[in-house]
């Protein structure tokens, strides 16, 4: 946890400067709230069917030209799903898999929309990439059959490190709309960790985010 704790202090930090600095414009910061869409390369399902909440806050830092870099505290609901409604015919099963998660971000911006009066300006889009640890918090389980539970939860590694891409379009300056995409840079299970390994075939996670963020 000593991981996490120095990040969210420096973005709580953030989050709660005087409002004076705040009025330079060189920092901001907001609150988040999205949802997920996951899936596991390697545990017998495809396609993004799991669904899952996120939330969080988000800390902005003006760059020069169009450039910022931003830094997250985000609850993130991520896993695999057989398919995406359940089926009374079919083998359903679902794994829930929630993380505490610190993305850390470049973002280039264009489309400038001059302020009015006293408003300042903004840029409408950006294209972001970056890293992300996330650290797991814990699993449930729903399986018709046993192989998912058998790995999950005891062999899931605790810590997952990503990379990802996304963009941002401003509606206006304060609400902002993400799509990123996520993918863990290493297995979150390792067959080649255990002996015996309770299934050969390692896991992958990538996960599809849909982020709606009030900016202050």
């Amino acid at each position: 946890m000593k991981v996490l704790i120095q990040p969210l202090l420096l973005l709580l930090i953030i989050c709660f400067l005087p409002t004076a600095i705040m009025g330079q414009q060189r920092f901001r910061a907001g609150v988040i709230l999205g949802l997920t869409a996951s899936q596991i390369d390697g545990d017998r399902s495809a396609g993004y069917n799991k669904l899952g909440l996120q939330t969080g806050l988000r800390a902005i830092a003006r760059l020069k030209g169009r450039t910022e870099a931003s830094l997250e505290f985000l609850f993130s609901q991520r896993g695999s799903q057989s398919e995406l409604v359940k089926d009374e015919f079919s083998n359903f099963f679902s794994l829930t898999t929630n993380y505490l998660e610190i993305p850390v971000q470049w973002h280039y911006k264009d489309w400038l929309v001059e302020g009015e009066g006293d408003d300042p300006d903004y840029y409408r889009v950006s294209f972001n990439g970056g890293f992300s640890y996330a650290r797991l918090m814990g699993t449930k389980v729903n399986d018709d059959l046993s192989a998912i539970r058998v790995v999950a939860p005891d062999y899931l590694k605790k810590n997952d490190f990503s990379f990802l891409l996304g963009a941002n379009f401003y509606a206006n300056r304060y609400l902002c709309f993400t799509f990123r995409y996520v993918r863990s840079i290493g297995y979150m299970y390792d067959p080649r960790d255990w002996d015996p390994a309770p299934a050969q075939s390692g896991w992958n996670s990538h996960c599809l985010y849909f982020q709606s963020a009030w900016m202050f």
